[in-house]
């Protein structure tokens, strides 16, 4: 058995160091509780891998919280599975059954989850890569309201910029009111959906400390993983004078894969940075930037 000093300094360690995901993983956090209740929270467990995991004798932490996931109506979750805890009862995902009911809150204020195998050993964590607050979620005053804070890509550390906000869009499940929850208790996140799906693009220059003048050709390389048709996407390019603080349009709705830019028109300056957006016909968004390069008329 461990004993809690112990696993107090294996997990500030752990979190010191990094951790990265591995096997199974927390994938959704409720931490705002819903619409009907704020109590009503829930937290997913999900399994990227290839493999059943046993998760007997796994727990997951936060605050004071200890959470047995041995004592889960199954203890095994399959590939691609979940497994969905709820806090206090079974109504607060109305119509989506719980794996495992549990006591405890989670802190509006944000606090740190950590998910331990069998041994006591960190094998994930949520939330760890934020000073204060939440890396993503909403409670009342959110633009989606009592949104969930999903994992963007399930096989990515858990650092802010792999968590975002349910979309409001792709939502499943309901309050204990009946009402649709912000969230995916146990399905895709709506974050790792836009993710697999939103367009890639890759600049072609300019390069680090380029010197440009005259007419530059701005050139890049955009795909749409789902439809396959790149040609339609939808393209935006951004400047920026200030080594990317800040951004103004340069030019927007451009087709294809390069733009010719009369650098005439700005300022000399050794800090400016490009941004390309490229969109499709889903609104989902992908985006590159350029090193820092010079303007030198």
């Amino acid at each position: 058995m461990w004993r809690k000093p112990l696993l107090g300094i294996l997990i500030a360690t752990m979190v010191g160091l990094g951790v990265y995901a591995q096997g199974v993983i927390i994938n959704e956090v409720a931490w705002a509780g819903t619409a009907s209740n704020t109590s009503d929270e829930w937290i997913e467990l999900y399994n990227p891998t290839d493999s059943a995991v046993d998760l007997s004798g796994w727990s997951l932490t936060f605050g004071d919280v200890v959470i047995d996931l041995g004592e889960a109506a199954s203890t095994i979750v399959e590939s691609d599975g979940y497994l969905l805890l709820e806090r206090t009862d079974d109504n607060t995902v109305s119509d989506v059954p719980a794996d495992l009911i549990y006591t405890g809150s989670l802190s509006n204020s944000g606090m740190v989850l950590n998910l331990l195998d069998q041994t006591g050993a960190v094998v994930d964590t949520a939330n760890a890569g934020v000073e204060s607050g939440w890396a993503a979620g909403s409670a009342k005053e959110g633009e989606t309201q009592y949104a969930t804070m999903e994992r963007i890509d399930p096989t990515g550390p858990d650092v802010a910029s792999n968590w975002a906000s349910n979309n409001g869009l792709i939502t499943c499940g309901h309050d204990a009111a009946g009402e649709p929850i912000n969230g995916t208790p146990r399905a895709k996140n709506s974050a790792t959906i836009a993710w697999e799906t939103a367009p890639t693009v890759t600049l072609n220059g300019p390069f680090e400390g380029q010197a440009a003048s005259g007419s530059l050709v701005i050139a890049w390389q955009a795909q749409d993983p789902d439809s396959g048709e790149d040609d339609s996407l939808q393209v935006d390019i951004y400047i920026s004078a200030d080594g990317g603080d800040t951004f103004s349009l340069l030019v927007s709705g451009l087709v294809g894969d390069s733009y010719v830019w009369d650098t005439t028109a700005s300022a000399n300056g050794d800090q400016y940075v490009l941004k390309v957006t490229v969109k499709d016909a889903d609104g989902n968004i992908g985006e590159a930037m350029s090193p820092i390069f010079t303007i030198a008329n």
